[in-house]
């Protein structure tokens, strides 16, 4: 058996990461080659069959094929270089996984059939399911369907307007298809009758990997649906949808404002996504990764926050590694013409929310470990409460004068596909930024195909500026920026 390269997936520190994402495409678009699409894996489940979870496929095989033919050059002037005998790679995204052919594209084929157990799906755009939909050719040789997992609103989008053998054949098993691919339909917020503590409403999708789907805004449509509305909660007037800046969106787009009722409202169709909170079985922890959404605060139906409250929590327990999130546009787009997406400018005030609400989680989690001990204390007499706060004093001490938060979330790139470390001591007295060690992936960059520096790099540069202009006010937020790029991995 050969292998090749090194490992990489073991930090300077020893520790190994609980969760590996690896990125096909990052794009928006409008090149096809590359668009959104990742892998996710427990790295504690290995590289057992059927243990990959696909986060959307706009470009699937292709970018497979690509990273192989980088890091696995089996095939030269169309000339086998290798034996018979099957490889191991040591470096790169697949790295630790048997790959039994001779030629990158003979590998990547076999990494979708026999690794690729799920898909699971944000929203119906194209730029998420293209690569799907082609690659559904080549699940006739599984042993058994391909799941796509999905809200049912995506699942019913897919099913009438992909799979209805006018626009592809219909290769599902339901409505008298094919059966290469089965639905699963999850529930919004998880399913409270599965798991318990912190792992209660994830559901399995593939080997050591839990989800929990939360709908969120991608804009709205060019339709005026009457009846499609969402019920709000504004006192005295349950039935009043929840409309944020409603007014001003309606003057931006030339349209007559809202006939409001106590029933209903005629506004444009609230376009969906989903952002997936997806969790490691063995350690507990976590990545959230979006679907394309837009900013709540000019959004007709602002839903981010739910998100936010939720992953503010798990930041709070150390459960949340990193988040993935569209920054589609740089801060040089109109908010009238972001079509559903985020910009710097927005993608910092999302995650201004989310270090407020970090904040909030924290001191709330604080106040209840005192109240605890106190309890304790006043269990076990007063002789007892001076010994514990005693003992508290001097391991409080200890702890701040060594204090350090050891970022072990890792990212690799290619072609070395090394490691990046970052660690972060605060001075005696200060406490760290709600956001600090936290990696923030920037996906969905819409490229403008010109001459230049590429948009990533300009989306990059603003949120660092944005980043500073905080720091320099006292609130910075103390996240790590990176730019999603095709063939790269994450470990966290």
């Amino acid at each position: 058996m050969k292998t090749r390269g090194q490992d990489s997936t073991v930090s300077d520190t020893g520790q190994k990461p609980a969760i590996q994402v690896i990125c096909l495409g990052a794009s928006g678009g409008p090149s096809e080659e590359s668009v959104t699409a990742f892998l996710v894996r427990s790295v504690h489940s290995g590289w057992a069959r059927g243990s990959l979870l696909a986060l959307d496929a706009g470009s699937h095989l292709a970018p497979i094929t690509r990273i192989l033919e980088r890091d696995f050059p089996t095939v030269s002037d169309g000339k086998r270089i290798d034996g018979p005998e099957p490889t191991v790679l040591t470096s790169g995204p697949f790295s630790g996984l048997e790959l039994p052919h001779a030629s990158a594209r003979a590998n990547a084929l076999h990494v979708l059939r026999a690794y690729i157990s799920a898909y699971l799906i944000t929203h119906p755009h194209l730029d998420h399911i293209s690569g799907f939909a082609i690659n559904t050719a080549a699940f006739h040789a599984t042993s058994k369907p391909k799941t796509l997992a999905a809200l049912p609103m995506t699942v019913d989008a897919i099913k009438q307007h992909i799979f209805n053998d006018v626009i592809w054949p219909n290769l599902t098993d339901e409505d008298g298809g094919v059966g290469f691919v089965t639905f699963q339909r999850l529930k919004e917020g998880g399913d409270v009758m599965v798991g318990d503590g912190e792992g209660r409403g994830y559901i399995d999708v593939v080997d050591g990997l839990g989800i929990r789907a939360f709908k969120i805004s991608h804009g709205v449509s060019t339709k005026v649906a009457p009846t499609h509305h969402h019920r709000g909660s504004i006192s005295g007037f349950p039935d009043i949808p929840v409309i944020n800046e409603t007014t001003q969106f309606m003057a931006r787009t030339s349209q007559p404002s809202p006939r409001l009722s106590a029933t209903a409202m005629d506004i444009p169709c609230v376009v969906d996504s989903t952002a997936f909170f997806i969790r490691d079985d063995h350690t507990a922890l976590e990545v959230l990764m979006f679907g394309d959404l837009e900013p709540d605060s000019i959004s007709l139906y602002p839903r981010n926050r739910i998100v936010w409250e939720e992953a503010a929590r798990k930041i709070a327990l150390g459960l949340l590694r990193g988040i993935f999130i569209e920054c589609s546009y740089e801060d040089a787009q109109g908010d009238a013409i972001l079509f559903g997406h985020l910009c710097p400018r927005h993608l910092i005030s999302e995650l201004q929310s989310l270090a407020a609400l970090v904040a909030e989680a924290r001191a709330t989690r604080a106040m209840e470990k005192s109240l605890r001990k106190r309890k304790r204390s006043v269990a076990n007499g007063p002789d007892s409460a001076k010994h514990t706060v005693s003992v508290h004093n001097r391991k409080r001490s200890r702890s701040l004068a060594g204090r350090s938060v050891a970022k072990d979330i890792r990212r690799s790139s290619a072609p070395g596909h090394a490691a990046s470390h970052v660690t972060t001591s605060p001075p005696l007295g200060q406490t760290l930024p709600a956001a600090a060690g936290l990696k923030v992936v920037v996906m969905h960059i819409k490229d403008t195909m010109k001459d230049g520096p590429y948009v990533g790099e300009t989306i990059l540069a603003q949120l660092q500026q944005h980043e500073a202009q905080l720091d320099e006010s006292g609130t910075a937020l103390g996240c790590e920026f990176v730019v999603a790029k095709s063939g790269e991995s994450y470990w966290l």
